[in-house]
């Protein structure tokens, strides 16, 4: 009875381990696992993308696009908009999930207010970018700050990181040492030494007063970059007043002494008269026919790719710093490094899966060197090759922006290119490294004080105070009246013109961040 009974126990064992071994896929194959135990293959998820309105790929097809599609499992649709026609097709309801790079604050507000992009939480971002988070603090805490709006975040933060450094003067070094310097100027009274100079003691010994010192953009933000540096300010930014509120750069006392400077310089005959029409194209045509010798709106990047042009035009260049001056130490102009979030469409907030796949697809692009290096660079041995752990630009794609955009790399597929500290290692070789360590050493820079934060007066009033300023500034610079008295009336008017709304405010932004630190 005892056996039987372990004959039976022993079958039944010998059966469990049948059925146990059949459920694990090792068994025959009639006991194979059913098709509802297997894993689903991860939905393919279609993005709509607008990253860039002028580095627009070719094709469809290109390398770059098909990379991302099989690496992330995507589809792609590339929607197209150009700067012409992105408002218009976003008015007509067509919205991509990912925005261009270079939407404006104001635009950003309307956005929002419309119900066109997506709100998105700060922690979500965090946990699904955490090295791209940490890059982007890591350049400046604030960085969030610019992406708050009616109490919410509408997008990821991104910084510019060349952006943190400023506008370098540089001087045409025969012409220094033709008027008795053997470096640059490094006081305001040293550089207006040299700008009479250039313009009156035929620095180029060609026999003819055909020179000038330099000239600028005619309006706006970035002329006479050193000079108003010399005295601590920035016309067209906002600054901390010694109130502790804020103010605008064109109200300061700063501003009003350096418009003194400039008004007696041009009636002198030493500012190129053709400042008020001049453009970048325009004024580095002039530095290389030597027709200037001083460049003031160039950063250490520009003046890097311009070194093989100073060489075939027989220019020998001397780097200079931010000019001391009334401020009292050497300050160079600045952009700053914050800038517009990257934003979403609205869809997006309402698809978690679109939406994380998106985060994550970010994250991967500034943190794998194969998929930044792909997307930023192209095919390496065919558009880039690596050297000394820089990536160096091939022929033809170095020359022929053309092949660029059949290729498909760049800016577009990853919207995050040069705004990762993670990957910048590949867009510096050891000399453009030591170049930009070099003419930076030393140097405090002059940026907004509240960045691109959208401001409500800001939409309301920038179309009539921006062109306001432009106005008075040029002619208190070509014109004969005392500034002393003019610009206060110009003062008087941009505040009555929606310029008191706006520093109030900007005042209370500037206050309530103190306040949350």
């Amino acid at each position: 009875m005892k056996n039987k009974k372990r004959l039976i126990f022993a079958a039944m064992l010998s059966m469990t381990l049948v059925a146990t071994a059949c459920s694990n896929g090792t068994g025959s194959e009639t006991n194979a696992p059913s098709q509802s135990n297997t894993p689903d293959k991860e939905e393919t998820i279609v993005l709509t993308i607008n990253p860039s309105t002028w580095s627009i790929p070719t094709n469809d097809d290109n390398e770059i696009q098909k990379y991302v599609e099989e690496k992330y499992n995507v589809k792609i649709v590339n929607m197209r908009a150009t700067d012409e026609n992105f408002k218009v097709k976003v008015s007509a309801g067509e919205i991509p999930d990912i925005f261009p790079h270079n939407i404006s604050e104001g635009d950003m507000v309307n956005y929002a207010r419309q119900g066109v992009i997506a709100s998105i939480s700060v922690d979500e971002i965090k946990q699904y970018m955490p090295i791209y988070t940490a890059d982007v603090e890591a350049v400046d805490p604030n960085a969030w700050d610019i992406g708050f709006y009616d109490g919410k975040n509408w997008g990821v933060p991104r910084v510019w990181l060349n952006g943190s450094y400023g506008f370098i003067p540089t001087y045409n070094g025969a012409w220094l040492k033709a008027i008795g310097y053997n470096e640059a100027p490094k006081t305001l009274e040293e550089y207006e030494d040299v700008v009479y100079k250039f313009r009156n003691n035929d620095p180029d010994r060609n026999g003819q007063k055909d020179t000038y010192a330099f000239t600028t953009r005619g309006t706006g933000n970035q002329q006479f970059n050193e000079i108003y540096a010399a005295y601590g300010v920035n016309p067209y930014q906002f600054m901390l007043a010694d109130d502790g509120t804020v103010t605008w750069g064109g109200l300061s006392e700063q501003a009003k002494e350096a418009l003194k400077l400039l008004q007696k310089w041009y009636k002198d005959g030493v500012l190129d008269p053709e400042f008020l029409t001049d453009n970048n194209d325009t004024i580095t045509q002039k530095w290389n026919n030597k027709k200037i010798g001083i460049l003031d709106h160039n950063m250490y990047h520009h003046l890097f790719n311009q070194i093989e042009t100073n060489k075939a035009n027989g220019i020998e260049p001397v780097y200079g710093k931010g000019l001391i001056g009334p401020a009292g130490k050497s300050l160079a102009m600045s952009n700053g490094a914050l800038q517009v979030p990257l934003l979403f469409g609205a869809q997006v907030e309402k698809d978690e899966k679109k939406r994380i796949k998106i985060l994550q697809i970010l994250e991967d692009l500034v943190s794998s060197d194969d998929a930044y290096l792909k997307t930023a660079f192209g095919l390496e041995g065919v558009s880039y090759e690596l050297k000394d752990g820089a990536a160096e630009a091939l022929e033809p794609y170095k020359s022929n922006n053309d092949k660029v955009l059949e290729l498909g790399y760049g800016g577009y597929y990853n919207p995050l290119v040069e705004r990762s500290l993670s990957m910048w290692k590949y867009h510096f070789s050891p000399a453009k490294l030591e170049f930009r360590e070099t003419l930076n050493e030393g140097i405090e820079t002059i940026s907004d004080l509240l960045g691109p934060t959208p401001l409500e007066a800001k939409s309301k009033y920038s179309a009539t105070l921006n062109p306001l300023q432009d106005e008075y500034y040029v002619k208190a610079i070509i014109g004969t009246d005392h500034i002393d008295k003019t610009f206060e009336e110009f003062k008087q008017n941009w505040l009555k013109s929606g310029g008191k709304e706006l520093l109030e405010e900007a005042t209370k932004v500037y206050q309530e961040r103190l306040t949350a630190k």
